[in-house]
């Protein structure tokens, strides 16, 4: 029902400055709908001032609290269907598949997902109790939330504007069922004075079972020495009618293998590494643009892109001295670079592309206690009017963190049959007969905490297609 795209470790910060930023976006809507709610209460109010002249008070209370309701009205409407660009449609049956991507990825993108639909549905519960007293009973106000819910979802299946999704009905129905037991536990203020403790008391115990297993998740994370790997299974798939082959050899044993790890880089690390970069050229950073995976930098000679997850840059700058001769070589290559804040490990192996990119390229080279992963790209190109330097410098540099020990590939492939893997639902409506493992590898993936986990990579071939494609195992136990 309700989705953002952005990923990175959560931030409470900027999980507030994106739930005002959706309110921001719905305010017109709001106070279209509220200069139309005012029209009415007055219209209605000269009609109950002529009919019972003076005689009945106008029921200014009860008429404030539908105001509140079609504002929230509208806001729900705008959030679930109305920004929703049509031609999408799509659904999803997994009970807590949304809650176990949150924990996978650990992201505000994630957390907000459930958090807002949870968030979402509360105030419906608080209203409705104060609008009728029938909504006073749970059995009432409740199913009405999980009803409401459930049409939302099945008109954006049907007008194509979302996801069809069994988690915003149990997040939407628990955000209507706080809601209820939070405007009872204020209502049960005004009992008669015996019950009234023990209400209070059993309504706002019912608010923080749900508090406290979400805090509970969080705390678990900060707690737990790794990070989660994104690209996890969120649930395991029913492979039960693939026939798999195996192409390669599989050990039944496993050794302990390394862990590595990097330095997440803050903001201001990324506005420090960006100034020094723009100083270069003799500029200043004019703006700069916070994403959810990295900040995005503009000054008069350029651009640059510096990820918090290991402190990997790209750059676009114009006017800029870089001396590499006629015939470029690995030398002149690396001279030209000794200015900017980059080390080029001398196991690297230096390509020249054809498009007039010059690479060079580790894979997990390991030097002692350090291991390099990744690649660095460099783009120079001269006219009349201005030189243009590209580069993309994703050369990654991890320091050994401990031992650990890991399951064994035999242990993997079991987990691999089992769906136990993300993108198993591809491979379950796209495969018919059988699939043919052609490799496994120890690899290494990043995890939410900065850390270079190790994971098996299966090569599968597909033969209904021809292709092949890769699958993601944890290796660590």
């Amino acid at each position: 029902m309700y989705n953002i795209s952005r990923e990175e470790d959560f931030d409470m910060s900027e999980f507030l400055e994106y739930v005002l930023w959706q309110l921001q976006n719905s305010l017109i809507l709001v106070l279209l709908a509220g200069i139309v709610a005012v029209a009415v209460i007055v219209v209605l109010y000269l009609i109950h001032r002529r009919k019972y002249k003076g005689e009945q008070k106008f029921p200014w209370g009860k008429i404030f609290l539908w105001f509140v309701f079609l504002a929230y009205l509208v806001i729900v409407l705008y959030a679930t269907i109305l920004r929703n660009a049509g031609g999408y449609r799509d659904w999803n049956l997994h009970l807590f598949r949304a809650w176990r991507e949150a924990w996978n990825n650990f992201s505000t993108k994630n957390w907000a997902n459930v958090l807002l639909n949870i968030a979402m549905f509360g105030p419906l519960g608080f209203l409705l109790p104060l609008m009728s007293n029938k909504c006073r009973k749970w059995y009432a106000t409740i199913p009405i939330g999980f009803g409401a819910s459930l049409a939302i979802e099945l008109l954006q299946l049907a007008m194509g504007r979302g996801i069809c999704d069994v988690d915003d009905l149990f997040c939407n129905a628990l955000g209507a069922a706080m809601g209820y037991f939070a405007i009872m536990a204020i209502l049960s203020v005004f009992n008669e004075k015996g019950k009234r403790v023990k209400a209070i008391l059993g309504y706002t115990g019912l608010i923080m079972v749900p508090v406290i297993v979400i805090g509970s998740i969080f705390a678990a994370y900060h707690i737990q020495e790794y990070g989660n790997l994104p690209e996890a299974a969120a649930y395991s798939v029913n492979l039960d009618h693939l026939e798999w082959n195996l192409d390669c050899d599989l050990s039944d044993s496993a050794e302990n293998v390394p862990v590595y790890r990097t330095q997440i880089m803050s903001k201001a690390d990324c506005d420090t590494l960006a100034a020094e970069i723009a100083a270069l050229s003799g500029n200043e950073i004019d703006m700069v643009s916070y994403y959810q995976e990295m900040a995005y930098y503009n000054f008069s000679g350029g651009i640059i892109m510096v990820y918090y997850h290991d402190g990997s840059y790209e750059f676009r700058v114009f006017d800029l001295p870089f001396e590499v001769g006629d015939q470029p070589d690995r030398e002149s290559i690396v001279n030209a670079l000794e200015p900017y804040p980059i080390v080029i490990p001398k196991a690297a192996e230096f390509t020249v592309g054809d498009d007039g990119w010059y690479s060079f390229t580790c894979d997990q080279h390991i030097d002692g206690a350090v291991m390099v992963d990744g690649t660095l790209r460099v783009h120079y190109e001269e006219s009349e009017d201005h030189t243009r330097l590209e580069l993309d410098n994703h050369l990654v540099w991890y320091t050994h963190y401990q031992d650990v020990p890991v399951i064994s590939p035999e242990e993997a492939y079991q987990e691999l049959k089992d769906g136990s893997f993300a993108y198993a639902e591809v491979l379950k409506h796209y495969t018919k007969d059988s699939v043919t493992v052609l490799s496994c590898t120890l690899d290494y993936e990043i995890d939410t905490k900065g850390f270079y986990q190790p994971v098996y990579i299966f090569e599968i071939l597909i033969p209904e297609t021809g292709n092949t494609d890769l699958a993601m195992i944890p290796a660590m136990k």
